[in-house]
C-alpha cells in the first residue's frame, strides 16, 4: 500500500480519532476506497490503516491547559489545510475535531466547490462557556458561533450522536440548508466483538489488581475539570472500611493530582489509581468493572455524550450515571434498565447505589445483562452502516467511479 492514496474519495479529519472513529473510517473506506485520515491519536497511528484507508500523522492534541489545547488545534488545522489543498477537490471531507477544522471545509467549499460533512461529538463553544473557559457574550464566543453557523449551513449534512444535541444544534443554525434538512442523529457504539464480558477469574487484569472477589467500581477515562471525580473519591472514603468494594480510577487529566492526593491523604487502600491503559488492554481493563461510573456535570446535558458509556455497556457493566436526570446518559440508563442515576455531587446517593448492588447480586446481574443486551442491539459497530446510508443519500455521486486525474 502506498503512503498516500493519490485520489482519496473521503478525507477524514479528526485530531482525536480513537478506536470508535477509526472503526467508522475503516467501514466507510471499505465502501468508498481509497480513503485517507489525518489524526494525532497515538493509538490509532500505531494501529495503522487498511488496504482501503491510509492513516497519516498530524499534530497531537495537547490537553494540559486551554493554551496548549488551542495551540494544538491550530497546528493540526494549519497542517491539514495545506495537505488537503494538494489533494483532489472531488474528495469529500469528513470533519470532526478540532473546532477550527470546520473552517477548512467552508473555505474549500467557497474556493474549490469541495463538499464536506460535519460530525459533532461535542458542541463548542457552549461546553467551554458552561465550564468557565469563555464568556457567554464575549467576542470570542460570538465569533465562534458565527463561524459554526457558516460551517454547518454550508455542509452537505451535519450529524451528531444524541437527540438533545441535535435539538441544540438546530437552534444554532438553519439545518434546512443541508441536504437532509435537519441534523441527523446516529448513536455512538463500542465494538461488541472486541469488548465483551469476561469472568474476573479468567481476566488477567482483574487478577493482577486484586479485583476477582470484590465489587469493582471503575471510572476509566479523562480526569478533566468537567468530570465529577470528587463524588467518586468521597464515595471511596465512605466505603473504605467496606471489604467487599474496591474502586479503580484509570486515566489522566487535570484532576489526576487530586486523585493521587486523596488516595495518600485519606489512606484509600480501597482505591487503585492507574494511567491510561494501552488500547490492547481495554478488553481486560473495562470488563473488570462490575459497576462503571459515567460522569456528566450539570450543564453538560445536550452538549455531549461520553463515549465511555458505550464501552461500559459492551463490557456488561452496571452503570452509575453521575448526571442530571434529564441528560442523554440518564435516559439511556433508565430506558435500558442498566443502573442508577445519581445527581453530580451526591455522594450519599452514590454510596447508597453501590451498597444496594453489593447486597443484591441478582439486581446487579440483571443490570449487567441489560447493559450487554443494549450494546448488542443498539450500540454496536453495525451503526456504521447508518453513516454509510446517510452519506449515500446526501452525496449520491460517492457511489460513482473513483476520482481520476
Amino acid at each position: 500500500m502506498s503512503n498516500r492514496p493519490r485520489h482519496p474519495r473521503i478525507i477524514f479529519l479528526n485530531q482525536m480519532a480513537g478506536p470508535l472513529f477509526r472503526e467508522l473510517a475503516e467501514d466507510m473506506a471499505q465502501q468508498w476506497p481509497p480513503s485517507l485520515m489525518y489524526t494525532g491519536h497515538p493509538d490509532t497511528l500505531q494501529h495503522g490503516g487498511t488496504a482501503a484507508l491510509t492513516i497519516l500523522p498530524a499534530a497531537m492534541y495537547q490537553r494540559r491547559s486551554y493554551a496548549t489545547r488551542v495551540l494544538s488545534w491550530a497546528r493540526y488545522s494549519v497542517s491539514v489545510f495545506f495537505r488537503c489543498l494538494a489533494l483532489d477537490k472531488k474528495a469529500v471531507l469528513f470533519m470532526v475535531f478540532p473546532p477550527f477544522v470546520g473552517m477548512i471545509g467552508y473555505l474549500f467549499r467557497k474556493l474549490r466547490g469541495q463538499r464536506y460533512v460535519f460530525l459533532v461529538y461535542d458542541i463548542t463553544p457552549d461546553a467551554l462557556i458552561r465550564f468557565g473557559g469563555l464568556k457567554e457574550n464575549g467576542l470570542i464566543a460570538r465569533l465562534w458561533r458565527r463561524v459554526n453557523r457558516l460551517v454547518w449551513e454550508n455542509a452537505e449534512m451535519v450529524l451528531t450522536i444524541g437527540d438533545q444535541m441535535a435539538a441544540n444544534l438546530e437552534r444554532a443554525f438553519d439545518a434546512s440548508k443541508t441536504r437532509p434538512g435537519k441534523v441527523l442523529v446516529i448513536p455512538n457504539w463500542a465494538n461488541t466483538d472486541w469488548i465483551k464480558p469476561l469472568a474476573k477469574d479468567q481476566n488477567d487484569f482483574a487478577r493482577q489488581h486484586g479485583q476477582v472477589d470484590k465489587l469493582t467500581v471503575m471510572y476509566s477515562g479523562n480526569l478533566g475539570q468537567t468530570h465529577d471525580i470528587e463524588t467518586i473519591l468521597e464515595a471511596a472514603r465512605r466505603l473504605r472500611d467496606c471489604d467487599g468494594v474496591r474502586f479503580m480510577i484509570i486515566g489522566e487529566g487535570a484532576k489526576r493530582p487530586l486523585v493521587e492526593q486523596a488516595k495518600s491523604r485519606d489512606g484509600l487502600d480501597n482505591l487503585t489509581v492507574l494511567p491510561y491503559q494501552p488500547e490492547e488492554m481495554l478488553p481486560l481493563s473495562l470488563t473488570t468493572a462490575d459497576i462503571a461510573v459515567v460522569t456528566l456535570d450539570k450543564g453538560s446535558e445536550g452538549l455531549m455524550v461520553p463515549s465511555k458509556t458505550y464501552y461500559a455497556l459492551a463490557a456488561g457493566s452496571a452503570l452509575i450515571g453521575l448526571c442530571d436526570a434529564d441528560s442523554e446518559v440518564a435516559h439511556m440508563i433508565q430506558h435500558h434498565q442498566c443502573g442508577h442515576v445519581v445527581s453530580p455531587g451526591d455522594a450519599d446517593g452514590m454510596v447508597e447505589a453501590i451498597r444496594h448492588l453489593l447486597a443484591d447480586n441478582q439486581q446487579l446481574s440483571r443490570y449487567r445483562a441489560n447493559s450487554r443486551q443494549a450494546a448488542e442491539r443498539h450500540y454496536s459497530r453495525a451503526n456504521t452502516r447508518l453513516y454509510i446510508q446517510a452519506m449515500t443519500e446526501a452525496i449520491p455521486s460517492l457511489d460513482g467511479p473513483a476520482c481520476v486525474s
